[in-house]
């Protein structure tokens, strides 16, 4: 009659330990947890804080490529959500700043300075408006995922050109 081996028998190995031993595995849980929630009232603030002061510097006429800069971004982080089914009614609003912010581009290139005509201004307003409420209500993850989309895309060459 042939004995089975008793698992007490076998030799003993111990299991690796990572470095940071189970810290990372909770590390993890809690980035999961704060990817579900929205941006927090100071980040909220400090984001549209950027692209709001932007834009006054675009109304005055004080502003440069990098303010300008700022503001298309927002739009194109807006327009990302809104692809992300974040606020999808209002792209046909984001698509019509967007041709606001080419048209000062366009005549910056020939004036030397950033102004917006009274329609961009206003369509503008209007889409950073819609994409303060975007960042209300998205959570962090999927505000992540909007920006990396944006940088994808500006790495790819796929960058805004004027609506035909």
């Amino acid at each position: 009659m042939s004995q089975t081996k008793n698992r007490r028998n076998k030799k003993y190995r111990p299991r690796p330990v990572a470095l940071a031993g189970g810290l990372t595995a909770i590390a993890r849980c809690v980035a999961r947890g704060q990817d579900a929630a929205p941006l927090a009232e100071d980040q909220l603030a400090d984001l549209g804080l950027a692209y709001w002061l932007s834009l006054e510097q675009l109304r005055t006429g004080a502003a440069t490529e990098e303010a300008w800069s700022c503001v298309v971004t927002a739009l194109n982080i807006a327009m990302a959500m809104a692809e992300a089914d974040i606020g999808a009614e209002h792209e046909a609003a984001i698509i019509r700043a967007l041709d606001g912010a080419f048209r000062a581009k366009v005549r910056s290139a020939k004036s030397g300075n950033f102004r917006l005509d009274g329609d961009a201004m206003r369509d503008i307003e209007t889409v950073l408006t819609i994409h303060d409420a975007q960042l209300e209500v998205a959570t962090r993850a999927e505000t992540i995922a909007a920006l990396q989309l944006v940088f994808q895309r500006v790495d790819e060459g796929h960058v805004y050109r004027e609506a035909a």
